[in-house]
């Protein structure tokens, strides 16, 4: 069983968010985003969206 983000829970949203280094709306969004509070969609959508804002910034330089 995977573990799941409590968005009703202002502690379940900050330890997410600090496991995840995002803002608490950074969080939400990649929950309604993805359609899924599964830690693992959540974090692998946040990786993949901080890695192509990277890619991105370097690409314009």
């Amino acid at each position: 069983m995977s573990e799941r983000i409590n968005l009703r829970d202002r502690l379940s949203r900050a330890h997410w968010c600090g496991c995840f280094s995002c803002s608490d709306r950074e969080l939400v969004d990649a929950v309604r985003a993805t359609g899924s509070v599964e830690v693992g969609v959540v974090g692998l959508y946040l990786a993949t969206r901080y890695a192509l804002e990277s890619f991105d910034a370097h690409a314009a330089a």
